[in-house]
């Protein structure tokens, strides 16, 4: 997550009716959530706690800071979160590391129940990011919604951050000096292709513009 993202999710939540309890899906652990990118709590969940909504962090594996673990495709787990009664599921940037997309989309309507909220995020314009896969799934919200056969889209954004040239900047690299590591790496590592893709796949967005769709739909 972005930090343009986080405060556009922050917008919408707060600016939405009977949120809470929140269910944030595929949460990963609190250190990455305050550590690693402390944009999402300080931008996006602290606000959101302060206003007295209720957040509860799910991921599939087992950590600090993750209140469940498990894999929502299992029924025992969509039946364990369905009957605590979320008003909202927090999706973010996770429907392009699954290989069955309608089967997570039908999974958060039978959580959150009809009448319930579902912001769902994913890449627009992105480089390539396995994690552990990434199947480049690139939709805009329109497309996204149609996912959620169950759902009405309630709103539907584009949400832009920054370039990779910004990325380098902020992290003071030299951009010829990075390529030509870059290019080290592909002669010496080739064989570590997954990683290196990645980090190659990154230059297209040199002078483009990140971006995120964002749709906030209610399930019927």
């Amino acid at each position: 997550m972005r930090v343009s993202e986080a405060e556009s999710l922050k917008e919408v939540l707060l600016g939405q009716a009977d949120v809470s309890p929140l269910l944030n899906l595929g949460s990963s652990t609190r250190h990455f959530r305050e550590v690693s990118q402390p944009h999402i709590q300080n931008v996006l969940f602290a606000p959101l706690e302060a206003a007295g909504i209720k957040i509860f962090h799910s991921d599939l594996k087992e950590g600090d800071g993750i209140d469940l673990a498990g894999d929502i495709l299992d029924p025992k787990v969509a039946d364990q979160l369905a009957a605590m009664q979320f008003k909202t599921v927090l999706l973010s940037n996770l429907l392009e590391h699954v290989t069955d997309r309608d089967a997570v989309a039908q999974a958060c309507e039978r959580i959150v129940g009809s009448g319930g909220h579902i912001l769902v995020t994913v890449p627009k314009s992105y480089p390539y990011h396995p994690d552990p896969i990434d199947t480049l799934y690139r939709p805009s919200p329109e497309q996204l919604a149609r996912l959620f056969k169950n759902s009405e889209l309630t709103r539907a954004t584009v949400v832009e951050d920054g370039t990779y040239a910004d990325d380098l900047r902020r992290q003071g690299l030299a951009p010829m000096r990075e390529l030509g590591g870059l290019a080290l790496r592909w002669l010496t590592f080739f064989r570590r292709t997954r990683g290196l893709l990645s980090r190659t796949h990154r230059w297209l967005w040199y002078r483009r513009p990140y971006q995120t769709s964002v749709a906030l739909l209610t399930v019927k």
